[in-house]
């Protein structure tokens, strides 16, 4: 409620300044800018099995990353990693029973300032995305570690391959051991492995990215990313964030 509060405060004070400047106005023929829609379409994946002991930490890191990066008009969906990770039951519902969402595409971003109406449909648009961001969000932060045993990399990468996605999200510590394997293709997909659990042993860890680099960019992938659970979450868009 105090999100909607703030929000409606802010309305009301960008509708109040409509009627200043009366220069700053549109000039004739011009028209505003263009809403751009978003090509990105993310799948994340969350490990939830026993092996996986950063779970605590990754899921509001994992909601943060998501509420920071996706734009309107991207195509986000959310998986679990576990040791049937292909199968249907693997799906997060995050937005309802849905696993998936689109955050809808803003209208232009009116320029001038007399016209409220524009105004108002562009700050209850915005509205709408931030309001589906915090459901997903809380949603993502409310997942449990699962009693399973056995992790699946391969069939989550093979879904991966069936989404036909452009970038991968994973938290995860990368130890498969269903061994499920398969040829995939991810021709020019980034993968980003957020919260990497490098464990105790620096050796097991470097032979873990080393394999799954190998697999992956044989795969098509255009670029690989291991991201240690310490390191501040990467901005997509700002240095650093190249995606």
């Amino acid at each position: 409620m105090r999100a909607l509060g703030v929000f409606f405060c802010l309305t009301a004070a960008v509708l109040a300044g409509c009627g200043r400047g009366a220069g700053s106005g549109m000039s004739k023929g011009e028209t505003p800018q263009a809403a751009v829609a978003s090509e990105r379409r993310v799948l994340v994946g969350i490990d939830v099995t026993g092996s996986y002991a950063l779970l605590r930490q990754a899921l509001p890191l994992a909601a943060e990353f998501f509420v920071i990066n996706a734009k309107p008009g991207d195509t986000w969906m959310f998986r679990l990693i576990e040791r049937n990770s292909y199968s249907d039951r693997a799906a997060i519902p995050v937005l309802g029973n849905k696993s998936s969402v689109t955050l809808p595409v803003l209208p232009p971003k009116p320029t001038n300032p007399f016209d409220k109406k524009a105004k108002l449909a562009y700050l209850l648009r915005l509205r709408e995305v931030t309001i589906i961001k915090q459901k997903v969000a809380n949603a993502l932060s409310a997942l449990k570690k699962q009693p399973v045993i056995g992790t699946d990399i391969w069939g989550f990468l093979a879904k991966a391959q069936d989404l036909k996605v452009t970038d991968i999200v994973m938290f995860t510590d990368l130890g498969d051991t269903m061994n499920r394997k398969m040829p995939v293709k991810l021709e020019g997909v980034r993968v980003w492995v957020l919260g990497f659990q490098s464990g105790k042993d620096p050796k097991e860890a470097a032979r873990r990215r080393t394999y799954w680099t190998d697999i992956l960019t044989k795969a098509g992938v255009q670029k690989i990313v291991f991201h240690d659970i310490s390191q501040p979450l990467p901005r997509w868009g700002e240095q650093g964030g190249e995606f």
